[in-house]
């Protein structure tokens, strides 16, 4: 039942922002074509656990200025554990942020590139409890259950998914991109590229050289900024 309140309420403060409402759909739409999220077909077996759900608008962000934000942290009452709390968080896999920070300062080219809904890339083998609740029509509010079938970015385990699926592609591409590999392992923070080079042409190659690795793995990397523009 607290999914579908928080659901209702959802639902009227969208409907107070004219828009708001289909544009939220529309990204849960584009979910479901791509296969990130998908209809649950089978019955309700006792107590489960909906994720609540809320958006995140951000007018001056580059890529999409809406998001939908996952609450896996909530709880059904005070003394009820969350979701992330049953699930284990496993080991961090990345890289230290401060040492790549401190050591790029040695670098007068610096760059960064970011792999594009990388954790909505891992395939989640059992998604039983990633459900959630939503409209089938919009103009009915007839309700129907979603599973995501991918790696939520809000998940405690989330970023231990990805460092251990991207660990394997890299070691997959070892044997072609030797030194690409070793590169990528020391300038990647879970799904950012933090790096710098001595040249411009040197940071290019780093670039392209690092879009053709992930690209294998159907990555995309994009947001690319440097402090030099060309």
């Amino acid at each position: 039942m607290g999914s579908l309140k928080r659901l209702n309420a959802l639902t009227k403060r969208l409907e107070n922002q004219p828009g708001m409402l289909e544009k939220y759909n529309d990204v849960i739409q584009d979910q479901l074509t791509q296969g990130i999220v998908e209809h649950v077909t089978d019955e309700a077996k006792g107590r489960e656990f909906y994720i609540p759900h809320k958006p995140v608008i951000r007018e001056t962000a580059e890529s999409t200025k809406l998001h939908i934000v996952y609450d896996t942290s909530a709880r059904a009452h005070e003394k009820a554990p969350s979701l992330n709390d049953c699930l284990e968080t496993s080991l961090p896999l990345q890289n230290s942020l401060w040492s790549m920070l401190v050591k790029n300062c040695f670098h007068p080219v610096a760059f960064t590139g970011d792999l594009k809904q990388a954790f909505l890339q891992v395939h989640i083998w059992e998604p039983e409890p990633l459900c959630f609740h939503w409209y089938r029509v919009l103009k009915t509010k007839k309700i129907q259950t979603l599973r995501f079938t991918r790696a939520l970015f809000s998940l405690v385990p989330s970023p231990f998914l990805l460092g251990r699926v991207i660990q394997e592609h890299l070691e997959l591409c070892r044997e072609r991109f030797p030194v690409e590999v070793d590169e990528i392992l020391c300038i990647l923070y879970v799904d950012d590229l933090i790096s710098g080079e001595a040249t411009v042409d040197k940071a290019k190659h780093v670039k392209e050289t690092s879009k053709a690795v992930f690209s294998e793995a159907q990555f995309d990397l994009h947001k690319w900024h440097s402090n030099v523009p060309s």
